[in-house]
């Protein structure tokens, strides 16, 4: 102990700067680890914690490492509140599925019991009838039970009708939760596009199925400085435009995604060759000047980003695409002389 403890004091600096990349490692496997968690609620969690992450620079001062701690404290005390609240409100929906439709078995087993016994009734009526000698007795006895019978299953066919008119009811109700449940679990909620979730099951599909198809990795350059200069608002803001940019050069059939922080990944059904061609305008159209509110007042940022290609290759993994087209898309960042520290 004494020997680490002069080892520290000796080398202060390379000690923080260990210190630093063991930190910033940490904070991306646990954002990731939260997407996978609870995809939902994980992506807004793994994005406030990439950004703390980007904070722990390697001239960062003890008491920024000090206060970026009390932060991912409050950011991971506040996400686990939520995805308690979440998946406890997911239990009281299915459990309110589950009493519906037993109160529904319920009703329906009352009703086809009490017709039952009806039924019961006009057999024993039709029984007697046939120990009546009398015709007009027997006449009467057959038009009462056969009014009788006509208004039980009148009634029969409206306390039908009314049971599933209310079941219909019920099930869309349940239907459009679970709509929005599906919706809410694989969209990103800053950006609006789909979630890495999404963008992982659709590869995976596409894999299973042995589909052609390719993938782009795009990077925003220097975002870090509009989050430093303007705030995690405006950042939001850019990236939300960004995305609705991107979004409309795609075909719907595409899937455009926040891969996380201030990456996109775009799954096309087509060649590298294709999704390259369509690389070109959005470099044009997609990237450039921004407008976002700072303060209340419009404020133009000019927007570019790295793209990185790879279709996918039979055997290869999910992983391994998105692993290449991440290396194309940081060798052209390196190329512009911006590569991440």
């Amino acid at each position: 102990m004494i020997s680490l403890k002069k080892y520290i004091e000796s080398r202060p600096e390379e000690v923080l700067k260990a210190m630093c990349e063991s930190y910033r490692a940490s904070l991306t496997v646990i954002g990731a680890s939260a997407t996978q968690i609870c995809p939902h609620l994980g992506e807004e969690v793994q994005h406030d914690l990439l950004n703390l992450r980007d904070r722990l620079s390697t001239d960062v001062t003890p008491d920024a490492v000090a206060e970026t701690g009390k932060q991912v404290e409050q950011e991971l005390a506040k996400w686990g509140e939520s995805t308690s609240t979440y998946f406890q409100q997911t239990a009281h929906d299915v459990k309110e599925i589950m009493l519906a439709v037993a109160e529904t078995t319920q009703a329906l087993g009352d009703r086809d019991h009490r017709f039952a016994g009806e039924f019961h009734g006009f057999a024993g009526q039709l029984a007697a009838i046939g120990n009546l000698g009398d015709l007009t007795k027997i006449r009467e006895s057959l038009g009462k039970s056969a009014h009788q019978l006509k208004a039980c299953v009148a009634k029969m066919v409206e306390e039908g009708e009314r049971s599933l008119s209310q079941i219909r009811a019920e099930l869309s109700v349940y239907q459009n939760r679970l709509d929005e449940a599906q919706r809410m679990a694989t969209q990103d909620p800053v950006t609006g596009v789909a979630n890495r979730y999404k963008a992982e099951t659709r590869i995976q599909l596409l894999i299973d199925a042995s589909r052609d198809y390719s993938v782009a990795m795009f990077d925003l350059d220097d975002f870090k400085q509009t989050n430093d200069l303007y705030g995690h608002a405006a950042g939001d803001e850019l990236l939300r435009q960004f995305a609705h940019e991107l979004r409309s050069f795609f075909r719907s059939s595409d899937i455009v995604s926040r891969w996380g922080g201030d990456e996109f990944l775009v799954i096309a059904d087509c060649t590298a060759e294709q999704i390259r061609d369509r690389i070109e305008p959005i470099r044009k159209w997609v990237c450039g000047d921004y407008t976002i509110q700072i303060a209340g007042e419009p404020r133009k940022v000019k927007v570019h980003a790295s793209v990185g290609v790879a279709s996918w290759r039979r055997g290869e993994t999910a992983a391994e695409l998105v692993a290449r087209a991440d290396a194309a898309m940081y060798q052209e960042k390196a190329q512009k002389g911006m590569a991440r520290r």
